[in-house]
């Protein structure tokens, strides 16, 4: 059975790895709403916007349909990602409280 402190310090690897998944996350969206920009002027103004303007469906290209679809897969990949591991933490979280 291990010790309190290698469960504290798997845990921590665990939080680790959540924050890196964070930064993977960010160089991401980054990247694709860089690419985003350029087929939809209307970014500027901010995401929330666009993509209530998105969902909408009024006058959205192709392409920024597109881009906005890959978007959100990235998103939801990342947070799928985060949520298994956070899942472990808990575990983790319980097994320690038992010892």
């Amino acid at each position: 059975m291990p010790t309190k402190e290698e469960i504290e310090s798997q845990i921590m690897d665990l939080w680790d790895e959540i924050f890196d998944l964070d930064d993977k996350s960010k160089e991401e969206l980054e990247a694709k709403y860089a690419e985003w920009r350029e087929v939809e002027p209307r970014l500027d103004e901010g995401v929330d916007e666009l993509v209530i303007h998105i969902e909408s469906m009024k006058g959205i290209s192709d392409e920024s349909m597109l881009v906005y679809k890959e978007v959100k897969e990235i998103k939801i990949r990342y947070k799928q990602q985060k949520d298994e591991i956070q899942a472990k933490i808990d575990a983790l979280n319980k097994e320690k409280e038992k010892i």
